[in-house]
């Protein structure tokens, strides 16, 4: 009788020590998140500057006719934070409601390849 008894007792701690507690670690929140407006954001690499003339080139463009959104430009000078949507530097992209809508990488040889896309998501 004590034998029936004891099986379930040993069953039970045999379960629950196999259970540990862990805990839950936080989303790791990407600084695409935060942005809740159009904002232009721009990564340099200052070792590197010599990649970056067509960007300085199409953003002069681009404030004759969006002032506001180049006046309001964010510069990184590194992409700590940014891993996950940046691959190279120098990057242009913009950011609209948290949601990456333009995304210009690497060496770009003419400022053109990078005023039109901008022109197109700007002009909304």
């Amino acid at each position: 009788m004590l034998f029936r008894a004891a099986i379930p007792i040993v069953i039970t701690i045999l379960v629950l020590s196999g259970c540990t507690l862990s805990t839950i670690s936080p989303v790791k929140k990407s600084g695409v998140d935060s942005i809740h407006h159009t904002q232009i954001l721009f990564f340099s690499d200052e070792d590197h500057i010599d990649k970056e003339v067509p960007y300085y080139d199409a953003l002069l463009d681009l404030e004759k006719d969006y002032p506001d959104h180049v006046e309001n430009m964010k510069v990184y000078d590194d992409k700590k934070g940014w891993e996950d949507e940046i691959e190279t530097v120098p990057t242009l992209m913009v950011v609209d409601q948290s949601h990456v809508v333009v995304k210009i990488e690497g060496c770009v040889k003419r400022k053109e390849d990078i005023i039109k896309p901008l022109q197109h998501v700007l002009a909304k």
